[in-house]
C-alpha cells in the first residue's frame, strides 16, 4: 500500500477512534483531546481531499498554509451542519453528532479507493 492510501485509512479510521474516546471519563485529557482534534481537522481533512483530488498542493508555505485554514474552515462547517440538523430534528447527543460525522469522514476519505474510482494524479481512468 502507498503512503497515501494509507494516510487515506487513518483518516477513515480517525472518527471512530474519537468515537472510542467518548467511552473514557467526562473532561478526561484524552477524551477531550482526541475529539477536539477529530472535529478542527478530521471532517475537513476528509472534504478537502476529496474536492481536491490532486491532494494537498506541498512545498510552498503560502499553500501549506492555504490548505490548513481551508480545511478546519471546512471541518467547522460540516460539524455546524450536522449539529444542527440533529438540533432541528429533535435527537441531538455528543455521541450522535459525533458518529454521524465518523460516518461522514469515512465514506469521504475513502470515496476515492473504491474500484473503479478515477486515478486522480495522472486523469487515468482504472478498470
Amino acid at each position: 500500500m502507498t503512503p497515501a492510501i494509507l494516510a487515506r485509512l487513518g483518516l477513515a479510521a480517525s472518527g471512530w477512534l474519537a468515537l472510542l474516546a467518548m467511552s473514557l471519563p467526562d473532561a478526561a485529557p484524552l477524551r477531550v483531546a482526541a475529539v477536539t482534534a477529530f472535529l478542527l481537522v478530521c471532517p475537513g481533512l476528509a472534504a478537502l481531499l476529496t474536492l481536491r483530488p490532486g491532494g494537498p498542493p506541498g512545498g510552498r508555505p503560502a499553500a501549506i498554509l492555504e490548505t490548513a485554514l481551508v480545511t478546519l474552515v471546512l471541518g467547522l462547517a460540516l460539524t455546524t451542519l450536522v449539529a444542527v440538523a440533529l438540533f432541528l430534528g429533535g435527537v441531538f447527543t455528543a455521541t450522535r453528532s459525533l458518529l454521524a460525522l465518523a460516518v461522514l469522514t469515512s465514506v469521504l476519505a475513502l470515496s476515492s479507493l473504491r474500484p473503479g474510482a478515477r486515478n486522480r494524479d495522472t486523469g487515468v481512468h482504472a478498470g
